[in-house]
């Protein structure tokens, strides 16, 4: 703090030596032009060291030497502020390192960010589902794939949480196969719904209940991933489940069995994470 103030002070001083230096030049044009004019040298405003410069040497108009003046001060003035400049910018520097190391030890910091190659924006994309539509459904709605225009699957690779933003479907049982949008070593799946407070009816009956997950391995075989219960907690409207795998997998089949009790059941989101692995 006592740096940037001294560099401020230091910048207002030499602000108005130029001031007074400007004045001083366009007096000595104005007396140059007048024959028999006196020159005006009061440099009395000044705030920099003139040492070594008399008032005769800026006399007249021998302008080269009043830039030699001009340019000591300058010089001197932004030696000090550059200095100030430089000190506050290590300090700086080494603050904001310190704070970096001290928040990766704070409780709840993020120390790797994880990637969701379940995303849509990442390139993932819906490869079949087999499920009712909620409205019905006939040949030329399955024709023009319009089964599930208003609750799309896709909305199960989008963090999207608003009311009705989901893959809906009629009962509690479908299967959703998926690509991810890169090959990995699944780690980690999860699973969202909103909570009740978000719903226009204050309920989440339709939440998914029990799934299983299976990984489609290159000779076409699946390989069961895991079985898992969606418990529908309300603090806990994400859950995470840990997923025991080897194999790098690209496509996934999702079996959804039962739901919390409503005639049709809604899915908000799904997440997979794990390593890449490189081809």
């Amino acid at each position: 703090m006592y740096s940037n103030r001294n560099s401020e002070s230091l910048l207002a001083k030499l602000q108005d030596d130029v001031a007074c230096l400007s004045k001083v030049l366009l007096d000595q044009q104005k007396n140059c032009i007048k024959s028999g004019g006196s020159p005006k040298t009061d440099f009395s405003c000044l705030t920099g060291n003139t040492e070594g410069y008399s008032n005769s040497a800026l006399m007249g108009c021998n302008t080269k030497e009043m830039q030699t003046y001009v340019d000591s001060i300058v010089k001197n003035k932004f030696k000090a502020v550059m200095d100030d400049m430089y000190n506050m910018k290590n300090q700086f520097t080494s603050s904001g390192c310190s704070s970096e190391t001290s928040s990766s030890n704070k409780p709840g910091a993020i120390t790797n960010a994880r990637v969701n190659y379940a995303a849509d924006e990442l390139g993932a994309r819906i490869n079949h589902v087999l499920a009712k539509p909620i409205g019905g459904s006939n040949i030329l709605k399955t024709v023009l794939g319009l089964d599930f225009n208003a609750n799309p699957p896709i909305n199960l690779l989008r963090s999207n949480l608003s009311p009705g933003a989901c893959f809906g479907f009629y009962g509690s049982k479908a299967t959703v196969s998926i690509r991810l949008a890169k090959l990995i070593s699944v780690e980690e799946i999860a699973l969202t719904h909103v909570p009740k407070e978000m719903t226009p009816m204050m309920s989440v009956a339709n939440a998914p209940k029990d799934f299983a997950v299976f990984g489609l391995l290159p000779n076409g075989n699946k390989q069961l991933l895991g079985q898992w219960t969606y418990d529908n907690a309300p603090k806990k409207r994400t859950q995470i489940y840990k997923v025991q795998n080897n194999n790098a997998l690209q496509n996934l089949v999702f079996v959804f069995s039962s739901n919390h009790g409503a005639n049709s059941t809604c899915i908000y989101g799904l997440e997979v994470y794990g390593k890449l692995v490189s081809m």
